[in-house]
């Protein structure tokens, strides 16, 4: 499927604001991979990070701060994203 990004947490992964998003669902998410997560509902784009018996989203901007997931959130995965599609030249 494709999402349209707003905001700027990913910036420093090429992934502006406006951008789209070709997320493959069929993909199991692995350590670093950019993913499409859903946390309270919420979709949100981070590089997920693996450690030991946790996870991370991490964002691409350090005035974005990373989310530890816990069990009692509500976060869901839903795909890796495999392309970024942006304008290389502004009108």
């Amino acid at each position: 499927f494709i999402v349209k990004t707003s905001g700027s947490s990913m910036i420093n992964a090429d992934i502006y604001s406006g951008d789209l998003l070709i997320v493959d669902r069929s993909l199991t998410p692995r350590n670093n991979n950019i993913v499409i997560a859903s946390i309270f509902g919420d979709l949100t784009v981070k590089k997920i990070k693996k450690k030991e018996k946790s996870f991370f989203l991490i964002s691409a901007n350090d005035e974005y701060p990373s989310i530890e997931v816990k069990e009692e959130m509500e976060c869901f995965i839903w795909g890796v994203v495999t392309y970024i599609i942006h304008e290389t030249t502004s009108a």
